[in-house]
């Protein structure tokens, strides 16, 4: 890489560490709805008189509507990142409040899917945002600090939601992340600072738009990267439990020290890529959570001679992959920088298509060939994903474009 020019280290004036721990604040009442689901399903399911196995229809919608967050990277391209946030924290806001009301499941679906909406719109708009404003020598430290909020949200939001549900139920809870969503939608409202018109990209067909993010060198090879990773990931995530369940014996309380542990891991993973990323390099970090990812998981069946060594084990694995995932987002922000945000929710339809597939895949193999097996098929398929990042990925310092 070439030497970086002195003003590459200046923030522009529009950005500021304040604005960027609102972003903080807001992304983690964000991250802090869509991942109580997970925790809190058996006490949704319980109140709606319903299975748990039904419930989960309420986490499969709104995977699903993960496949569309193509149909919004355009529309941030050409109608601005600011819009697009304050679009997402007000459904956020909107659908909290409104779960207050849900008195069956099929309302719980279509609301919670609704609130998965609010992601997908923020998310790749403020990777975005934060991709127009910060030079690429700094971008990979600022974009992991934004990151933390996934880390913040189970550290300190679902403990609080927890608290929420038990002592006024999980409706309530979910309307006081409403509120949350709402006071951060006031606060950027004022903060942010309002997106300047770009006539090309008011002028681009969004079919266009696709084309000038995926005809980008390295574009569909970042993006596959970004479906194994994911797929791989979840099919561990969705079994992990399980097999620490029979084969040790863990309890709630034992799974739930072992879930705060992978909490604790993302958020050493998030401030590592704060730390080093930009000093390091953003391929060479990507490339070593990678070659990690394989190890772990080759590991995996081996530490797991005992309950504490297994859910070490377990931990590794997700520490490996948050690294991967924080890592890359600087460096997938400059491949196109004319269509920004596109790329980042083709990168979003991608990994979410991992994680559908990762729920597939890991249940059959884990019920007929046994957790050994299905560590085996997330090691291999990171093995793949390494072969595609050293052959066809490469980091290049190039003129940040305006968008």
């Amino acid at each position: 890489m070439p030497p970086l020019d002195a003003s590459v280290h200046a923030v522009p004036k529009t950005f500021s560490w304040r604005l960027l721990a609102l972003l903080l604040f807001a992304r983690t009442a964000l991250d802090t709805g869509f991942r109580a689901v997970y925790p809190f399903l058996p006490f949704i399911a319980s109140n709606l008189g319903v299975s748990v196995a039904s419930a989960a229809q309420i986490v499969q919608a709104r995977n699903l509507l993960g496949f569309a967050a193509p149909l919004f990277g355009p529309l941030t391209d050409r109608y601005g990142r600011r819009v697009m946030m304050l679009a997402g924290l007000a459904i956020m806001a909107a659908t909290g409040l409104l779960l207050y009301f849900v008195t069956s499941l099929w309302m719980a679906i279509v609301v919670m899917t609704l609130m998965g909406l609010s992601s997908i719109l923020y998310v790749p708009a403020q990777q975005a945002y934060l991709g127009d404003q910060v030079p690429y020598a700094r971008r990979g430290r600022i974009m992991a600090i934004a990151e933390i909020a996934w880390s913040l949200a189970a550290i300190i939001g679902l403990p609080l939601m927890g608290f929420v549900v038990q002592t006024r139920g999980w409706r309530a809870s979910f309307v006081a992340v409403g509120m949350v969503a709402l006071g951060a939608l006031a606060l950027l409202w004022f903060a942010l600072p309002r997106d300047k018109p770009n006539a090309s990209h008011a002028a681009r067909a969004m079919g266009k738009a696709y084309w000038e993010a995926l005809r980008a060198p390295m574009a569909l090879a970042v993006i596959v990267t970004t479906f194994l990773s994911a797929a791989m990931n979840e099919n561990i995530n969705i079994v992990f439990a399980d097999w620490l369940n029979r084969a040790f014996g863990m309890d709630a309380v034992a799974l739930g020290i072992v879930a705060a542990a992978i909490g604790g891991a993302e958020f050493v993973a998030q401030m590592m890529v704060a730390l080093f990323v930009d000093r390091i390099g953003k391929w060479k970090m990507v490339a070593g959570g990678l070659v990690l990812g394989v190890g772990a998981y080759l590991l995996l069946p081996f530490l797991g001679a005992t309950a504490w060594s297994g859910g070490a084990g377990v931990v590794l694995t997700f520490f490996a992959f948050e690294l991967t995932i924080v890592a890359a987002l600087p460096l997938i922000t400059e491949i196109a920088p004319n269509a920004r945000a596109t790329l980042l929710s083709l990168g979003v339809a991608g990994f979410s298509l991992g994680r559908a597939a990762g729920s597939f895949i890991g249940p059959l193999v884990y019920a007929r060939f046994g957790f050994g097996a299905a560590s085996f098929v997330s090691a291999s398929g990171i093995l793949l994903a390494c072969v595609i990042w050293f052959m066809f990925v490469r980091e290049k310092q190039a003129e940040v474009i305006a968008t």
